[in-house]
C-alpha cells in the first residue's frame, strides 16, 4: 500500500530561516519541495563528494595490489573534509608520477632491449672529440645487401630477422641511411634497471601508503555524509519562496500521515507558522510504499517499472502472488528447485543478501511444488509413470504431468497456464476498477466491470456451447480442477444477460466525458481493442509453459547424452567404467547451463506478464515521485 501524505506549508522570518532549516533537517521527516537550481557551492559539494568517492576506490585497488604488505604505518587525517582531500590527493599525485616515470622507464628498457650494455659515457667523451656514434636498426636481409661504401659500420647484434649495429663518423651527424636510427641514451642498461627497481620500490611504498588509509574509510564517509548534508542545506536554503518585502519565507512539503505527531511536536516546540492539510490535486507528492514483510520483498521489482502515482492502488502486493506462481511455473523441476534453495539458504547467513535469500527461499518453495505436479526432477520423472520414474506411490501427485492416451500426448499444464493467466486478468479488471474510482471517479469505474463481466459471461457461453468443438464444454477440466462443471454450473440465461449488460456497460462508460448520446459510437474502437487485446493478453500466459517443457526437454535432453556414453550390460548400464566421469560431467555442466537458462527465464517472462499484460489491464499509470525527506545524510539513507 502506499503511506498517506499530509502537506505543510511552513512561514519562515529571514533572522530564523537557517536555524529552523537545519532543526528541520536534524528531524529528517519532512520531503520539501527543492528547487532545481544549483550553486557554485553545491557543484563543489558533488564534486568533493565525486573525489572522496574516487579515493576510495583507489585504497580498495592498492589494497588488492598488495599495498599492506609492505607495513607503512598508518596514515592520520584531519577532520576537515578539505583538508583530507588535500593530503589524499597528494598522496594520489606521488603514486601516479611514480607510475608514469616507471611506464616510460620500461619502454625505455625495451626500445633497447638487444643492444646490451651501450657505453653511453665512452659515446658522449667521443662527442665532444667530434666523433659520431650512431644506433642503427634493420632488418637482416636488407643490411646484408645494403652497400655501406666507405661507412664504418659494427654490427652489436642479430636475431629474430633484426640487426642491430653503429656507424662511426668523424662529424657529429648521422648520415641519412635506410635504417631505423635510435638516440643514444642518456643512461646504461645497466642504470635503467637499477632506476627501475628503485622507482619499484617507492612506488610500493606510495600503494602501501594508500593502503594504509583503509581505516579512514569511517572517517571518509562521514566526510562524505557531512558534505552531502551540507549541500541538501544548500538546495533547501535555495528553495525558500520570499516574499516582495523578503522577510518572509515560505517552504512546502510533504511526510507520512503516521509521523503528524512527530511533526506537530516539532512545530509547536519552535512555535511556527504553519499549515497542515490534504494534498491538492495538482502536487506532485511523493511516494512511499508501506507493505508487510512478506510483499515488501517484491517492491524492488515495482521500482524496476515505476513507483504508482501517489493516488494510484500500489501493485506489489496484487502481482507478488503471480510472480511467485510463475516463476515456480516456469522452472518447474524438483532438482532445480533443490539447487535454488540451497544457495537461498546460504546467502540467509549473509546480512547484506538476506532480503534476496528470503525471497529466493519463496521462488524456491514455488519451484519444488511446481516439480512436484509436473512430474520432473533434473528433467526425468520424479514418480513412477509409465515404468518410468524414481519414486513409486500408490497415489501419483503430479497432477499437471503430461500423459499419453491412445497415441495423443495431453498437456494439462498447457492450459493451466491459460487458467492462471484468465485469473491475472480478471484480477487486473478489478483493480483497474477500483484504481479508477480513486483517482478520477466512480464513472470511471464502470467500463472495467462491464469488461469483467462480458468475459465472464463469454466462457461461460463458450462452455455451454462447446464454442467451436474445441473441447472446451462442461467436460472440460485440467488435472483435478473441473473447470467445465464450474462454468456450466451458471445459467446459460445468467450469462447471456450479463454479455448484455456488460456491452452496454461499456458503451455508455467507455468514455465519460463524452456526450452521452456519442457514447456508443466512440465505444466501438474501445470494444474493439478490448476484444483483439483480451485475446492476445490470455494467449500470452502460454509463455509460461513454453518455458517449462523447454527447460524440460533440455534437461531430459542432458541426461540422454550423458547416460549414452556409459556402456551396456545385459541388466542395464555399466556404472562401473572409468567413462561415468564423463557421464558425470555432462550432467553437471548440461544441468548448470539448463538451470541457468531456466532461472533467467523464471525471472523475465513473469517480469513481461507483470509489466505488460497486468499493468494494462490495471490502467497502471506510474511515474511516483519516492518520498525523499530532508534531513541528514545519514538519516536520509536508513530511511530510504
Amino acid at each position: 500500500m502506499i503511506e498517506p501524505m499530509l502537506r505543510i506549508t511552513l512561514l519562515l522570518f529571514y533572522s530564523e530561516k537557517k536555524r529552523i532549516l537545519r532543526a528541520l533537517q536534524n528531524l529528517g521527516v519532512v520531503d520539501l519541495n527543492l528547487s532545481d537550481t544549483e550553486t557554485d557551492r553545491m557543484r563543489r559539494s558533488q564534486r568533493e563528494v565525486a573525489e572522496i568517492r574516487k579515493i576510495m576506490g583507489f585504497i580498495d585497488s592498492a589494497e588488492k595490489n598488495g599495498g599492506t604488505q609492505a607495513g607503512a604505518a598508518p596514515v592520520s587525517l584531519p577532520a576537515e573534509p578539505k583538508a583530507q582531500l588535500e593530503i589524499i590527493q597528494g598522496m594520489l599525485a606521488e603514486k601516479e608520477r611514480l607510475e608514469s616515470a616507471l611506464r616510460e622507464l620500461k619502454q625505455e628498457l625495451i626500445r633497447y632491449d638487444g643492444w646490451g650494455e651501450i657505453p653511453v659515457d665512452g659515446i658522449a667523451r667521443l662527442k665532444q672529440k667530434g666523433v659520431g656514434v650512431h644506433l642503427f636498426s634493420g632488418s637482416e636481409r636488407f643490411f646484408d645487401n645494403y652497400d655501406f661504401g666507405d661507412e664504418c659500420v659494427a654490427v652489436v647484434s642479430r636475431g629474430q630477422n633484426t640487426v642491430r649495429f653503429i656507424l662511426i663518423t668523424l662529424h657529429r651527424d648521422a648520415p641519412v641511411i635506410p635504417f631505423q636510427q635510435f638516440s643514444v641514451p642518456s643512461r646504461t642498461i645497466t642504470e635503467m634497471r637499477d632506476q627501475s627497481a628503485i622507482l619499484g620500490r617507492k612506488l610500493a611504498e606510495a600503494n602501501a601508503r594508500i593502503a594504509g588509509l583503509r581505516k579512514n574509510i569511517p572517517q571518509l564517509l562521514r566526510s562524505v555524509r557531512h558534505i552531502e548534508t551540507r549541500r541538501r542545506f544548500e538546495q533547501a536554503k535555495h528553495s525558500l519562496v520570499a516574499d516582495r518585502t523578503e522577510t518572509v519565507y515560505e517552504v512546502t512539503g510533504f511526510f507520512p500521515a503516521s509521523r503528524k505527531a512527530r511533526v506537530l511536536n516539532f512545530l509547536e516546540t519552535r512555535k511556527l507558522a504553519y499549515e497542515i492539510g490534504m494534498p491538492a490535486g495538482s502536487d506532485n507528492v511523493p511516494v512511499l510504499l508501506k507493505n508487510p514483510p512478506w510483499t515488501r520483498l517484491f517492491e524492488p521489482i515495482t521500482r524496476i517499472f515505476s513507483l504508482p502515482a501517489y493516488r494510484e492502488l500500489d501493485p506489489t502486493p496484487l502481482f507478488a502472488p503471480f510472480f511467485v506462481l510463475f516463476f515456480g511455473f516456469c522452472m518447474g523441476d524438483v532438482g532445480y528447485g533443490l539447487i535454488l534453495l540451497a544457495v537461498s539458504t546460504g546467502l540467509l547467513f549473509k546480512p547484506a543478501f538476506r532480503s534476496i535469500a528470503i525471497l529466493g527461499v519463496i521462488l524456491a518453495a514455488a519451484t519444488l511444488a511446481s516439480g512436484v505436479l509436473m512430474n520432473s526432477f533434473f528433467g526425468a520423472n520424479l514418480f513412477v509413470r509409465d515404468g518410468d520414474g524414481l519414486i513409486k506411490m500408490p497415489q501419483d501427485p503430479a497432477v499437471f504431468a503430461a500423459y499419453t492416451v491412445q497415441g495423443k500426448t495431453t498437456f494439462p499444464a498447457m492450459t493451466l497456464s491459460l487458467l492462471v493467466g484468465c485469473a491475472q486478468i480478471f484480477v487486473a479488471f478489478i483493480v483497474q476498477s477500483v484504481n479508477e474510482a480513486i483517482v478520477l471517479g466512480w464513472r470511471y469505474a464502470i467500463k472495467a466491470l462491464s469488461m469483467l463481466i462480458m468475459a465472464t459471461a463469454a466462457f461461460v457461453l463458450a462452455a455451454h456451447v462447446d464454442f467451436m468443438h474445441l473441447g472446451f464444454n462442461a467436460k472440460f477440466g485440467i488435472g483435478p480442477l473441473k473447470v467445465g462443471q464450474w462454468l456450466t454450473a451458471i445459467p446459460i440465461v445468467a450469462a447471456q444477460a450479463g454479455l448484455i449488460a456488460g456491452g452496454v456497460l461499456f458503451f455508455f462508460f467507455a468514455a465519460p466525458e463524452r456526450k452521452f448520446w456519442l457514447r456508443p459510437l466512440g465505444g466501438l474502437w474501445d470494444f474493439y481493442g478490448f476484444s483483439t487485446g483480451l485475446m492476445g493478453d490470455f494467449l500470452s500466459y502460454i509463455r509460461l509453459f513454453a518455458l517449462a517443457l523447454a527447460g524440460g526437454l533440455l534437461g531430459n535432453a542432458f541426461n540422454q547424452i550423458a547416460f549414452m556414453v556409459l556402456p551396456k550390460t545385459a541388466t542395464g548400464l555399466d556404472f562401473a567404467t572409468p567413462w561415468v566421469v564423463v557421464t558425470v560431467m555432462i550432467l553437471i555442466v548440461g544441468h548448470s547451463l539448463n538451470f541457468a537458462l531456466g532461472a533467467l527465464g523464471a525471472f523475465v517472462h513473469p517480469l513481461r506478464l507483470t509489466f505488460v499484460e497486468f499493468y494494462k489491464n490495471i490502467n497502471f499509470r506510474g511515474g511516483g515521485r519516492i518520498y525523499r525527506p530532508f534531513g541528514r545524510a545519514s538519516s536520509v539513507t536508513s530511511v530510504t
